[in-house]
């Protein structure tokens, strides 16, 4: 018995290098990630823009007082629950993008944050100097909207790709990302469909 299943598990073929050689993209499993609070942050003010309350933020962090954050406290930010509605991308410094109405905004992130699915879609644009916008993702949420993450520092889909609200699309870099949401080919004021 015990000779079989060593025959078996010789049988499996080994592990070579080759696999690991080809560019497979890694899509990081969005279990959760790290926030670092900011002057004039409020528990409630971050749980908001993540798309949760703040009494839950607050047990998951063991903080008993939610009034009470610092500047320079890491909080665990779990993946939100999915939904219909869109969530900020990344929580940062919000610059409204106006032309006759407000199209879309800029946000300034610590570098390296990452990017997140404003809402589950399909990847359908995935390009990596898209002129005047370089690294950019285009998700098509299946009902008329799509979301614009555009300039960011890393990519990390491909287009076909299906990606659930709250994963990461890409991080951040020294330039502030662009996000848009669009109904078919008209940039929407997002402020009203964010949280």
């Amino acid at each position: 018995m015990m000779l079989g299943a060593v025959a078996g598990c010789a049988s499996t073929p080994p592990v070579t290098s080759s696999l690991f050689s080809r560019s497979v993209p890694t899509i990081p499993q969005a279990q959760g990630s790290y926030y670092e609070v900011r002057p004039g942050d409020t528990l409630w003010g971050i749980a908001h823009d993540f798309g949760w309350d703040a009494t839950h933020l607050a047990r998951l962090n063991r903080i008993t007082d939610a009034a009470q954050v610092t500047v320079g406290q890491r909080l665990f930010i779990p993946p939100p629950p999915t939904s219909k509605g869109f969530i900020w991308p990344v929580r940062g410094t919000v610059t409204p993008v106006s032309g006759s109405s407000v199209r879309g905004v800029e946000i300034q992130a610590p570098e390296g944050s990452f990017v997140r699915a404003a809402r589950t879609g399909l990847v359908a644009v995935a390009a990596r100097q898209l002129q005047g916008w370089g690294h950019t993702v285009i998700l098509d949420h299946g009902d008329g909207y799509v979301s614009v993450y555009a300039g960011m520092e890393h990519m990390l889909v491909n287009p076909g790709m299906s990606i659930q609200q709250g994963n990461p699309v890409g991080r951040v870099g020294r330039a502030p990302l662009y996000f848009e949401i669009r109904r078919g080919t008209a940039p929407q004021n997002p402020f009203p469909l964010l949280p």
